[in-house]
């Protein structure tokens, strides 16, 4: 499916060139056709032999009028044909296009020309002419040999007649004769007469052959032409969809031009291929602007899509510093105008917001442009530091809270390469290192210098890709340019992916359900009777909800139950030994993705570490396919694991709380189990009355549902959004990088 997406991605994404390439293609050929002059057409047909006229025609007659009629077309093709109807018709220079055509012994002449008379004129010219080139063509001389023959005839059919007469007179005389010699007179003269009569019909025939009428060899005007009245051309709708289609050819041939010659990066293209190994560690969509115009940081909108790529980004950059931790990471890129300074920015600030302690450095000495994007002045910045008797903490300010410290880049110098491979730098990193846990530093595209020599000062380099800016040739000379210097690579930063058309729109459209802003009013779905066996289906109620409050839904079967609305987040969460735990979990769950395991046993484990991780009793992870059946389903109850048959996956998911999360594609957080008609008792558990709680989150790939994990603890209102939230990252997680679950 893959590598059928990338052979029609060309197509996918220059679509709107191809529609405009149909639209101006049909218009403009529609309105050159209504202008076209309308075309006639006039038709004769003539008939070859006598099959047609003889009232006994043999198979014979047939086969030898076919091949007539295909030699009087070659005829009335010929150009003897054409000049005598030239000739006829009052010496036309060119006569109009005609074709010809035999069906049996038929031969039909067809003539098309703008004006039905010209068109009507030819046509009988050309039939006439046939007709004048086969043996039956009438002439004086020919005519007046026809009525010779014709009086012979008449004059045969009279002697014919008057010698039966005579035979009938002979017999009836011999009838009453009694002599011999009588009878053998009369006899002898009958022969005579039969004699006579037999020589008058061979004469008979022979003249009526030479007559003609009978001859094989004849053609005739079967039918003539008429004067056309309704046009038969242009044929409008043909050309206009003729020139559509061409239209679009043409821009699909281009769109596929324009790719083999676009060496820019693309999101879907295979990075670790394309590098040699370097992964893909970051996915940045479009930044939302503020009504001033300007782009939006994670701490602006600290639940938006952006906000949590941000995070992810943040987490697999933890990752990458298990076994040596990274103090100092450099943002760079392949080329200008790839977005490293909004990446730079938004990834200190969401190092931040984890509790670190962290410095952003513009070390960009050549087009600094952080100053600008955080609204302040460029003053005593990092060459202050050079020129200066200045200590660190002096050019350090504050922004957005006291675990954000900036240092600008300062006035711009002359000989930015050289200060930045100074002692005086390595001392400014040291000091650096000193102040805070981690120092974030925005370079200069990687084809400078000065992006080199601070690549050897910092752990570790993030490069930030810009899909359909970054020239892939650019980006693999950079790359060995930082092999050859030893530069740690990280990982690739996508930035700026756009989310309606990205393949990762998906993700962040998923996303968006856990971590957009909770509105002021919320909208309460209606449960259904429980006898509604195909799922619920939400209904919205408007109704006015403060944020933090809970959600009374309708009463089932005279029984309200309540949904929670957790409370929105704080903009900077705080360092908990459970945000630990979840930051560990998380950690563990790369490595059981990334292992060889069976589905089954992939499940098991995954679910085992969920329920360790945030203290549920138990729990079941579903796994289904693209019709929605279920294929696998794994369940830990009372410490004891259980694979799920068919039967109790397809009860689930019909009517559990599973099927209403696949149908909803949301999560669901029951504070009591007991008072939800959504959760459905098994067989072992009908005796446990207790209050419990629960919460599901649906596994998404490729905008569909492909399993649920649902997670169970023995008291009611135990879940909080701390929960949803690692729950949904687990999701996340295992939706986007679990090969298991996305075939």
């Amino acid at each position: 499916m893959n590598e059928f997406r990338g052979y029609i991605a060309p197509i996918l994404r220059w679509w709107w060139l191809i529609l405009i390439s149909c639209v101006i293609s049909g218009v403009a050929s529609y309105f050159v056709a209504i202008r076209l002059p309308k075309v006639f057409q006039a038709g004769a047909t003539l008939v070859v032999g006598s099959a047609g006229t003889n009232p006994n025609p043999s198979a014979i007659d047939f086969g030898v009028g076919s091949s007539l009629a295909q030699y009087y077309q070659r005829l009335a093709e010929s150009s003897l044909v054409q000049n005598r109807v030239k000739s006829a018709l009052g010496g036309i220079e060119l006569l109009p296009d005609y074709t010809t055509s035999t069906a049996d012994n038929l031969l039909e002449i067809n003539v098309t020309d703008t004006s039905p008379e010209l068109a009507q004129a030819v046509a009988l010219a050309l039939a006439n002419e046939v007709i004048n080139q086969s043996p039956s063509a009438t002439s004086e001389e020919a005519q007046k040999r026809r009525d010779f023959i014709n009086g012979q005839l008449e004059q045969l059919q009279v002697d014919i007649q008057t010698t039966d007469d005579d035979i009938v007179r002979l017999r009836q005389e011999l009838a009453t004769l009694e002599s011999a010699v009588e009878i053998e007179r009369v006899n002898s003269e009958i022969e005579a007469q039969q004699q006579k009569k037999t020589e008058l019909q061979a004469t008979y025939t022979e003249l009526l052959g030479s007559l003609g009428e009978s001859s094989v060899n004849q053609v005739r005007l079967l039918q003539p032409p008429s004067l056309p009245t309704i046009p038969v051309g242009p044929n409008v709708n043909l050309i206009v969809a003729a020139a559509a289609l061409g239209g679009a050819l043409l821009a699909v041939g281009a769109a596929y031009l324009i790719e083999f010659l676009d060496d820019t990066l693309r999101a879907n293209d295979d990075i670790p291929l394309l590098t040699g190994g370097l992964t893909v560690i970051g996915h940045i969509v479009d930044l939302e602007k503020g009504k001033d115009g300007s782009l939006q940081s994670v701490a602006d909108k600290p639940r938006s899509p952006a906000a949590e790529a941000f995070r992810s980004l943040r987490t697999n950059l933890e990752f990458a510093g298990v076994e040596r931790p990274l103090r100092a990471i450099l943002v760079t890129s392949a080329a200008e105008e790839d977005g490293k300074s909004t990446v730079a920015l938004n990834l200190a600030l969401s190092l931040s917001q984890s509790g670190k302690r962290v410095a952003l450095i513009d070390a960009d000495l050549r087009k600094p442009t952080l100053h600008e994007a955080l609204g302040i002045r460029n003053t005593e910045g990092l060459t202050d530091l050079f020129r200066k008797p200045l200590h660190v903490s002096d050019v350090l300010r504050s922004w957005k809270s006291d675990r954000v410290l900036v240092m600008t880049s300062g006035e711009l110098p002359p000989n930015p390469t050289e200060l930045l491979s100074s002692r005086r730098m390595d001392q400014i990193m040291t000091a650096l290192r000193e102040m805070v846990d981690i120092v974030v530093i925005d370079a200069t595209p990687f084809f400078i210098a000065d992006a080199w020599v601070l690549a050897a000062k910092v752990d570790g380099v993030v490069w930030v890709s810009r899909p359909g800016h970054t020239r892939k040739g650019a980006l693999r000379a950079l790359l060995a340019q930082a092999r050859r210097t030893g530069t740690n690579l990280l990982g690739v930063v996508l930035n700026r992916l756009n989310k309606s058309n990205s393949s990762y729109a998906t993700r962040y459209s998923y996303l968006s359900h856990y971590y957009g802003e909770v509105p002021k009013q919320l909208e309460a779905p209606v449960i259904p009777e429980p006898g509604d066996m195909g799922g619920l289906q939400p209904m919205l109620r408007g109704k006015q909800r403060e944020e933090g409050a809970a959600l009374s839904e309708p009463a089932v079967n005279g029984t309200s139950h309540r949904v929670e609305v957790l409370p929105a987040l704080p903009p900077e969460p705080p360092t908990t030994e459970r945000g630990k735990v979840s930051l560990d979990l998380l950690y563990a769950l790369s490595y059981e993705l990334a292992s060889q395991m069976d589905l089954n046993e992939l499940m098991q484990r995954i679910l085992k570490m969920t329920l360790e991780s945030v203290g549920a009793a138990s729990g079941s992870m579903i796994a289904i396919d693209a019709r929605g059946e279920p294929i696998e389903g794994v369940m830990i109850y009372d410490g004891r694991t259980y694979s799920q048959d068919a039967n109790q996956l397809k009860d689930v998911v019909s009517r559990g709380l599973a099927g209403w999360v696949i149908e909803n594609r949301r999560p669901v957080v029951l504070s009591n189990t007991s008072e939800d008609p959504r959760w459905l008792n098994r067989s072992w558990d009908e005796s446990n009355q207790e209050p419990r709680s629960a919460i599901s989150v649906p596994l998404m790939a490729d905008d569909r549902v492909v399993g649920v994990l649902t997670l169970v603890h023995p008291k009611a209102n135990h879940f909080t959004r701390d929960d949803l939230s690692l729950l949904t990252a687990i999701a996340v997680g295992i939706s986007f990088n679990s090969g298991a679950y996305a075939n």
